[in-house]
């Protein structure tokens, strides 16, 4: 376990509200961090600075992690049960303190190149944040009751890209918990995935850096589908280079 992986994370003040604990958890799904370990890579979980930070000081933390971590993984919104889905706010509106450090994040690792995988918000988040449109809406028949490791609807994966030379199949079958889409991926960036409603479920970089966002969870279904298995292999393995090539 040779490569360092960071796991972006929620506070539950800004997502629950949490009046019960004093101070509020910082805390990343289960699956994240597990499926890190079986790819052969150690997860690092990232708190959000909740302090009053200088801007130097805020770099220096930056650094500290970019600098140590191969790869980066932007997680989930983390249950964001503060608002009903007809009244979600926008993403930076949902989660006002992890917006800013993940948009450092992002920016910065995107500068230096370094392996990013994001998930839903996380998905969102890079979208946004690199210059992408997010639609806020609601999305009917996208949020599942039932277990979270099986298959709501079909993708559709584009030809070409990346994801379709990973998963070396068309059609993928996927989980769904979202309320709110990719309108427009960033520039540098193209649609890798798309559902039958048209809604971007997909989106990657043109060429290198490996950036890779899903509108679903492929974590929650690593243990069921070999396709999500084998982007999470390809994620720690591009995150080892990354760190061979510094």
């Amino acid at each position: 376990m040779d490569v360092l992986i960071g796991l972006t994370s929620a506070w539950s003040v800004e997502t629950w509200g949490d009046p019960i604990r004093p101070g509020g958890n910082i805390y990343t799904g289960k699956a994240y961090t597990e499926v890190i370990y079986r790819c052969g890579a150690l997860p690092v979980i990232l708190g959000p600075p909740l302090g009053q930070y200088s801007a130097g000081v805020e770099q220096t933390m930056l650094e500290a992690v970019l600098n140590r971590i191969g790869g980066l993984i932007f997680t989930g919104g983390g249950h964001a049960r503060r608002f009903k889905a007809g009244d979600m706010p926008g993403l930076a509106g949902q989660q006002p303190l992890r917006y800013r450090f993940e948009a450092l994040l992002i920016r910065e690792a995107w500068k230096r190149g370094i392996p990013v995988l994001g998930m839903c918000r996380g998905h969102q988040m890079i979208a946004e944040v690199l210059g992408g449109r997010i639609k806020e809406q609601t999305v009917p028949g996208h949020v599942q009751d039932d277990e979270q490791a099986l298959a709501a609807h079909a993708v559709n994966i584009i030809p070409k890209t990346k994801l379709a030379q990973i998963c070396a199949e068309t059609v993928w079958e996927v989980n769904s918990f979202h309320c709110q889409v990719v309108a427009e991926p960033p520039p540098g960036f193209v649609v890798s995935a798309y559902s039958a409603e048209r809604y971007i479920e997909a989106i990657e970089a043109r060429g290198n850096p490996f950036w890779l966002g899903f509108q679903f969870h492929p974590e929650l279904m690593f243990d069921e589908d070999e396709k999500a298995r084998r982007i999470f292999r390809t994620f720690v393995e591009a995150a080892r280079e990354y760190l061979k090539s510094k």
